[in-house]
C-alpha cells in the first residue's frame, strides 16, 4: 500500500475513533439531560453536540490529522466553529422534524443524523486541519 493511502486510512480510522469518543460523550449527555433532568430534547441536543464538538476539535486536530501547529489554531478554531454551528442548526432542525413529524424516537433520529453529519464532517475537517 502506498504511503498516501496508508496515511489517509490512518486519518480516517483516527477520525472515526475520535469522533466516537465525542459521540458517546454527547449521547450520554443527551440521554442524561433528557431522561433524568427533564430537559427538552432539542435543548439537550445542543449541550450534547457542544461537548461532542469540543472533544472532536482537540482529538481531530492533534491526533487524527496530527496537526500540532499552534500558530493557525485560531483560524482553524473559527472555521471549525462555523462548521459546527452549521451542523448544530441542521441537526436541531432535522432532529425536531424526525421526532415530531416522522415520529422517530429522539435517540434513533439522533443516530441517523450523526451518521450523515459525521460523513460530511470528515471531508470538511480534513481540509480545516490540512498542513
Amino acid at each position: 500500500m502506498n504511503k498516501r493511502l496508508s496515511k489517509a486510512l490512518s486519518q480516517a480510522w483516527k477520525f472515526g475513533v475520535g469522533g466516537g469518543v465525542g459521540v458517546l460523550s454527547g449521547y450520554a449527555t443527551l440521554y442524561i439531560l433528557t431522561e433524568f433532568f427533564g430537559v427538552w430534547y432539542p435543548v439537550s441536543a445542543v449541550f450534547a453536540l457542544t461537548l461532542n464538538y469540543v472533544l472532536n476539535f482537540i482529538l481531530h486536530k492533534f491526533w487524527a490529522f496530527e496537526n500540532d501547529d499552534l500558530k493557525r489554531i485560531r483560524r482553524q478554531a473559527i472555521k471549525f466553529v462555523v462548521m459546527c454551528i452549521s451542523f448544530l442548526c441542521a441537526n436541531s432542525l432535522l432532529l425536531y422534524v424526525l421526532v415530531e413529524y416522522a415520529h422517530l424516537r429522539y435517540l434513533i433520529a439522533q443516530i441517523i443524523l450523526t451518521a450523515i453529519i459525521s460523513f460530511i464532517s470528515y471531508f470538511i475537517t480534513r481540509k480545516i486541519f490540512a498542513h
